[in-house]
């Protein structure tokens, strides 16, 4: 076994114990992987058990079978009867031989999300239970947290103390009982009837014990109830059991995991061994001296102190900018001159994904290519292609597309049926359809759907339910229209989302998928002020135009092996970076709202910082705004608590100076520049003042003159007109060969000469 030489002392300790519990203390980048697979090769390899006789679970299936192909390289031998598999996939196996004990046959069927999803809508329709009032997506998450506590229909029936507690009852109910009579599992009954199977049959539960002679546990920080009680069966015999994990990374609570777990391993055994993995691979000790500065305020946790070879490092970057607009401009340059210093891969991190708005745009200005991990781009998200077609519709009844994706989102029981009988509705030859009115110049197409709505509302050619339905609809549009005929574009875009009832059925659900919909909802309200300062000739149309042209900026291929990633801090777990930006450093960003009230909620933020700072390799960057959009209103913040946690001799305070001119002369792109100076934010540190000062009296700008040819990021390229000279700014008229002409301020335009 000379592949154990390859391992420093703290991971050879763990790997060379053989008997009794062991926890296995892995800070983060400490080789935690290397460590569980040259277990199971040294406890296969040296004859101390057969390779049937180890099992090792963790929670991945691309994890598991990195860890079979490692195992089977270090033994120089595949393994057909190494169990090394996810928690699920294990259960699977072991549940499709011992069905019957607990009245299941073999052959159950495994419901996927789509086949959970159709029996909870099924059940709601037996209840009548309208779905516009409770998502069924919603209501099947709630019961998979029920479950991952062992909580049953009656435990939540006689828990609760609303109707909506009745109501997630009686669902749950109808769905079990479905469940039941299609002789099927869902993903959690895997890992229940797997725990009551050991609980009711003492053979089962003898005899996998004593089959399992070593059991590992991956990432033990992130198990649930079930699990626990899983990995406790399969132990009680022999008590060889090896979990690895770290408390300070354990980020999944929402998830049901249960940090109790891990904290409490040697409570529940006593005899185990305790091996720190404290020497990390990864990342510079600077880095590694801040995240444990701040994960060490924590109370629930297992002290450890990470450390490298690397000693030193660079300091890290901390920028406080004077908005959201200002801090994306920032991380952008940033990101440019790391890779043009040969990076390869560079990551922004946030909290929550509205905050990749302002970043995504700051990029497609720049032509900079990236892609979201683990989320969808913030122009593609699901409920900014709603609001955006709301507001085509506007501006376009005719806009049989954005028709048809609005007319039932929110419900409101326009569903299949109505829209193939709308759809059949015949219009007589010239029959005058109104406009929605916002300043049309057009005539009214008598063959689009919006035509046929006006008809069934005034004739009764569809059943009564179904004409009501499409009655409110398009009354609903025709209120929304008078009311913003004068408004401005994120006005209209708020008065939409109110009065569509969009925000309302989204406040009313209250999950967390919900919350970050409405997150990204606000978000785009702000991008439409952010527009409106921007372009000194806004309108509604203007700003519809702008989305539409970004949205297909997103689509360009090339961004899928693009350098630049940007993804929440939740789905960068496991992932390394050389470069890596957290932004949003705000409290009630980052630490959430949410936590802020709450001791135990707010150290899970504290850990999910920990974890977003040693993802860094050698540079780490952590950037805010004084103040931020909410609905496109302004409002103050204060710095994350993060920040002022981070010593002082760590960090590189970088703040904005201020420019003498907009545009041009020698200080041109000084609103991308920074001065630097070493000291700590203090909760007295007051927002920075107004970043730019008067305007310059030159009418060139950057050497952009009257009949230069330029390139916009958005509008692509375009003559310059004019430029007219403000106090403050100056407007630089541009007739763009795909828009036309076009009215930009120049301190925002980002022109580049062609």
């Amino acid at each position: 076994m000379s592949f154990v030489d390859e391992l420093n002392p703290e991971q050879r300790e763990a790997v060379l114990h053989r008997d009794g519990p062991l926890l296995i203390l892995a800070g983060a980048g400490s080789g935690k992987t290397r460590v569980i697979c040259y277990r199971l090769a040294y406890l296969i390899g040296n004859g101390h058990a057969d390779a049937s006789q180890v099992l090792a679970v963790t929670f991945t299936n691309k994890a598991a079978e990195e860890m079979r192909g490692r195992v089977e390289k270090l033994l120089g031998s595949q393994r057909s009867n190494l169990w090394i598999s996810t928690f699920h996939s294990f259960c699977a196996r072991l549940l499709r031989r011992e069905a019957p004990q607990i009245g299941l046959t073999r052959d159950f069927v495994i419901y996927d999300s789509v086949d959970q999803l159709s029996a909870i809508r099924q059940a709601m329709k037996s209840l009548n239970i309208d779905e516009k009032l409770t998502p069924p997506r919603t209501m099947l998450s709630r019961i998979s947290y029920a479950k991952n506590q062992l909580e049953n229909a009656n435990d939540i029936r006689e828990a609760g103390l609303t109707f909506a507690d009745e109501q997630l009852a009686r669902v749950y109910e109808r769905y079990a009982h479905t469940l039941v009579q299609s002789n099927a599992l869902d993903f959690d009954d895997l890992l229940l009837r797997t725990v009551t199977l050991f609980d009711t049959s003492a053979d089962a539960r003898a005899r996998y014990s004593e089959r399992f002679r070593f059991v590992m546990v991956d990432e033990y920080q992130d198990t649930n109830r079930p699990q626990y009680l899983l990995v406790r069966h399969l132990t009680a015999t022999h008590r060889n059991i090896c979990v690895v994990g770290d408390p300070d990374q354990s980020i999944y609570k929402w998830r049901g995991a249960d940090l109790r777990n891990i904290l409490d391993f040697e409570t529940d055994f006593p005899e185990t061994k305790v091996v720190r993995l404290e020497r990390n691979y990864r990342s510079t000790q600077v880095i590694l001296d801040a995240a444990s500065e701040i994960i060490s305020r924590n109370t629930n946790r297992k002290a450890k102190r990470l450390w490298t070879d690397r000693e030193g490092g660079a300091l890290i970057i901390c920028h406080r900018a004077h908005d959201e607009l200002a801090e994306a401009d920032f991380i952008v340059t940033k990101l440019r001159a790391a890779l043009l210093a040969d990076i390869s891969t560079v990551a922004v991190l946030y909290r929550t994904n509205a905050l990749s708005r302002s970043i995504e745009d700051a990029l497609i200005r720049e032509g900079m290519s990236y892609k979201i991990v683990g989320g969808v781009r913030f122009y593609e998200r699901k409920e900014v292609k709603d609001a955006l077609a709301y507001l085509k519709l506007l501006l376009n009844p005719d806009d049989d597309v954005s028709l048809r994706r609005v007319i039932n989102v929110p419900p409101r029981g326009i569903g299949k049926g109505v829209m193939e009988g709308l759809e059949h509705v015949a219009l007589q030859p010239g029959h005058n359809t109104p406009l929605l009115n916002i300043g049309q110049e057009t005539q009214p197409n008598s063959s689009s759907l919006w035509s046929k709505v006006i008809r069934v509302t005034n004739e009764p050619l569809l059943p009564t339910r179904a004409t009501s339905a499409v009655k409110r609809f398009q009354e609903m549009m025709t209120s929304l229209t008078a009311s913003i005929s004068e408004k401005s574009a994120s006005e209209a875009l708020a008065a939409a989302l109110d009065q569509t009832s969009y925000l309302e059925t989204l406040r009313k659900d209250g999950s967390e998928e919900s919350e970050n919909r409405l997150s990204n909802l606000m978000e785009l309200v702000s991008a439409a002020r952010d527009y409106e300062v921007r372009e000194a000739d806004a309108s509604l149309g203007g700003f519809v135009d702008q989305l539409s042209l970004l949205s297909q900026a997103d689509e360009e291929e090339g961004s899928r092996d693009a350098p630049i990633w940007l993804m929440t801090i939740h789905a960068a777990k496991g992932l390394e970076f050389p470069l890596v930006v957290i932004a949003g450093m705000e409290d009630g960003l980052f630490p959430h709202a949410r936590a802020l009230d709450s001791d135990e909620d707010l150290e899970e933020e504290r850990r999910l910082c920990y974890v977003g700072m040693t993802r860094a390799q050698s540079q780490l960057m952590l950037t805010g705004a004084a103040r931020r959009r909410v609905f496109g209103e302004y409002h103050n913040t204060d710095p994350s608590r993060f920040f002022l946690e981070i010593p002082s001799h760590l960090a590189e305070v970088v703040e904005p100076i201020l420019p003498q001119t907009i545009y041009g002369s020698a200080t041109a792109n000084s609103h991308r520049q920074s001065t630097r100076k070493r000291r700590r934010w203090s909760e007295s540190d007051e927002a920075p003042p107004t970043l730019y000062d008067d305007a310059s009296e030159d009418q060139s700008y950057g050497g952009i003159s009257p009949g230069a040819r330029v390139s916009h990021a958005t509008f692509g390229v375009g003559t310059v007109v004019r430029i007219e000279p403000m106090p403050t700014d100056a407007k630089i008229i541009v007739r763009f060969d795909t828009v036309g002409e076009k009215k930009l301020f120049a301190r925002f335009a980002d022109l580049k000469a062609l």
